[in-house]
């Protein structure tokens, strides 16, 4: 699932680089449709990435104290501490992301109609493609960590318990 929700976010990346870039090309009517009919499934897979990415360090947590829940309290309170972590890591990012992936549509539309100069809709996609790198790396590491917890947590929580204490 981690692979799936990376690749999601990877391809919103690509495609708000890709129609950026196509963007410029726009200067008539028949480019103006081509470039949001990129525009749209970038959304979309942004909408559907960022905010399963929430979701799924929500469900990981739940999942995780229901199974660490015969664990000492010393390695359970390791365990929660990381879940915290990559939630913070990873909630952030995500939902500055959506908020550019639909700013980003809904200034585009603005920008076509003429209601705004279109450099308010390039700053945005600037916007949503640094934000959307931003969750890319946030959750590329969160991700790699969080199936090291989730292969075992007892080893996990062994491991960084002794980390905390130190040498001696």
């Amino acid at each position: 699932m981690a692979m799936a929700l990376l690749l999601a976010t990877a391809l919103a990346l690509v495609g708000f680089v890709f129609t950026s870039i196509q963007g410029f090309a726009v200067t008539a009517g028949p480019l103006v449709t081509r470039h949001v009919g990129y525009a749209i499934p970038t959304v979309l897979f942004s909408l559907f990435s960022q905010s399963m990415v929430i979701f799924f360090f929500i469900g990981t947590g739940k999942t995780m104290k229901e199974e660490t829940a015969d664990l000492p309290e010393r390695e359970r309170a390791v365990v929660f501490a990381a879940l915290r972590r990559f939630k913070m890591q990873t909630s952030p990012p995500a939902t500055f992301a959506l908020l550019c992936a639909i700013a980003v549509f809904v200034l585009g539309g603005a920008a076509h109609t003429r209601a705004l100069p279109p450099w308010v809709h390039l700053l945005a996609a600037m916007a949503a493609v640094s934000t959307h790198l931003w969750a890319f790396l946030a959750e590329w590491r969160a991700f790699a960590e969080n199936n090291i917890l989730m292969d075992d947590p007892k080893a996990y929580a062994s491991s960084r318990s002794s980390d905390r204490r130190g040498p001696g």
